[in-house]
């Protein structure tokens, strides 16, 4: 079984690096937002791909450019400029923007729309080969969703009709951890010009402990977060992001941090919370975090010398250096050989009657 999965992770890690014939052959679902936003229209933004923090610190990421799809629509009345929310879609891939089990991303947006604020999805899968990760969260990086994100902001810069120091950002699960990392001034001082921030954020539901976030976090002070957690939460454990949110906020941080309790993972999804099996999840494995210089941390080093991935501190961080593609087919091994992957959690819950007061509240107050 474990060289049979190792087999696959190998086939999917060189279907997303070396074969993007194969990401051109699928069509991004964004086209079916025009039912919903007639005056909406698709565009391309100029993003990268990266492995991890290294490859973006030294530039390395360049070396893999790549468009992205994304709808924007703009209020009806009037020239602008219109602030923008952004909505980053979770490992569910982009087709949750328009299914009848997420009809809050639309509600939303339409509400918004006609207070004056223009709305904007990205699409950070189909350019890249896939629809959904959440069977398996390699077949996208993390790093590179946070480039997408990045780089929607620098194109919203460039557009006259958009009030650039009001754009909001907004997300669930794989969504919650884009909306939480546009707060780290490391990422953006590199991105994008310093001058551009969002100034809100609005996460629900991130993985805090196993996708590499850092562990001493530098945040962008201009960024407002408000991060929203379910307290039942069996996917993404609210612990963890507790934890995180804390240290933003010691490191000068504008976050605010909720716990929903009772509430499960996706809790605006219009059903009652049911188990579904397909999820990953890794909170029983070591964390995993990205230190100051952009290395990874001691767990994951420790965890792949304790099952013979690597013999040493030393061949750990060589191979990091020099072959990225095997170092993460053996870091991979070696949480297969923890046997601390876990699969299955409870989604949905249907709370959008409960929220919504507070999450219109929150666009009100930091973007009109």
């Amino acid at each position: 079984m474990k060289e049979n999965m190792r087999k696959i992770f190998i086939i999917l890690i060189c279907l997303l690096i070396a074969n993007p014939a194969f990401a051109a052959s699928l069509k991004s679902p964004l086209d079916k937002l025009l039912k919903y936003f007639k005056n909406g229209e698709m565009i391309k933004i100029q993003s990268y791909t990266a492995k991890n923090f290294i490859e973006i610190k030294d530039g390395t990421y360049k070396k893999s450019p790549i468009e992205i799809d994304a709808f924007i629509s703009y209020p009806k009345k009037g020239d602008g400029p219109f602030p923008v929310l952004v909505f980053v879609h979770s490992s569910g891939g982009p087709m949750l923007f328009t299914d009848e089990w997420f009809k809050f991303n639309r509600l939303v947006a339409k509400s918004l729309q006609k207070k004056g604020v223009a709305v904007m999805f990205l699409d950070n899968f189909v350019p890249r080969g896939t629809y959904t990760t959440y069977a398996n969260q390699q077949k996208v990086t993390h790093w590179s969703t946070y480039i997408d994100a990045f780089k929607a902001l620098e194109y919203l810069s460039k557009q006259p009709k958009v009030n650039i120091k009001k754009i909001g950002i907004t997300g669930w699960s794989r969504g919650g951890m884009i909306s939480t990392m546009v707060a780290e001034k490391r990422l953006r001082d590199i991105l994008v010009s310093k001058d551009l921030y969002f100034a809100a954020a609005q996460p629900r539901s991130p993985d805090c402990w196993s996708i590499g976030m850092f562990r001493n976090p530098q945040p962008v002070k201009e960024t407002k977060t408000w991060m929203v957690l379910g307290g039942k939460d069996d996917y993404t454990l609210a612990k963890h992001c507790v934890t995180q949110g804390e240290k933003i906020k010691a490191n000068g941080g504008d976050i605010e941090i909720t716990v929903k309790k009772g509430w499960r993972h996706g809790f605006l999804g219009n059903w009652e919370a049911s188990y579904q099996e397909e999820p990953q999840n890794f909170y029983n494995c070591p964390p995993y975090y990205t230190e100051d210089d952009g290395s990874w941390n001691k767990e994951q080093m420790d965890l792949m010398i304790k099952h013979g991935e690597v013999k040493s501190e030393e061949e750990f961080h060589k191979l990091f250096k020099e072959d990225k593609r095997l170092f993460l087919v053996k870091n991979w091994d070696a949480y297969y050989a923890e046997k601390c992957i876990g699969t299955g959690a409870y989604e949905g819950g249907n709370k959008w009657g409960s929220f919504k007061k507070g999450y219109f509240k929150f666009w009100k107050e930091n973007l009109l």
